[in-house]
């Protein structure tokens, strides 16, 4: 049993460097921040039932159940991080491409 609680230790801990890295990596996305925080949130969450829950059943399976949720979290705004900036990258190729077609001599 005591490797299983060092599992989930692990796994809270690597969530919330997951969520530092993309704060890192994605800073200036408010999805991607959205994301980040709600991952170092949750990965702090995931250690709360560990060590304040006496039976180490009922801690493993809160803290399964908050880095389940805090991992769809993350894949989520990361989702919509990616869709948002596809969309914006869109917008900019369709406007250089208007700024271009405006000022093209006409015949």
């Amino acid at each position: 049993m005591d490797e299983l609680v060092w599992g989930a230790v692990i796994s809270s801990i690597v969530l919330v460097v997951a969520g530092v890295l993309v704060w890192w990596l994605w800073g200036t996305c408010a999805c991607a921040l959205t994301g980040a925080v709600g991952t170092v949130v949750g990965g702090v969450l995931a250690l709360a039932p560990l060590l304040a829950v006496a039976d180490q059943d009922v801690a493993l399976r809160m803290s399964f159940v908050i880095t389940v949720v805090t991992v769809v979290w993350l894949l989520s705004w990361s989702v919509a991080s990616g869709i948002r900036g596809q969309r914006l990258a869109r917008e900019a190729e369709a406007q250089a491409l208007g700024a271009a077609r405006g000022a093209a001599p006409r015949a």
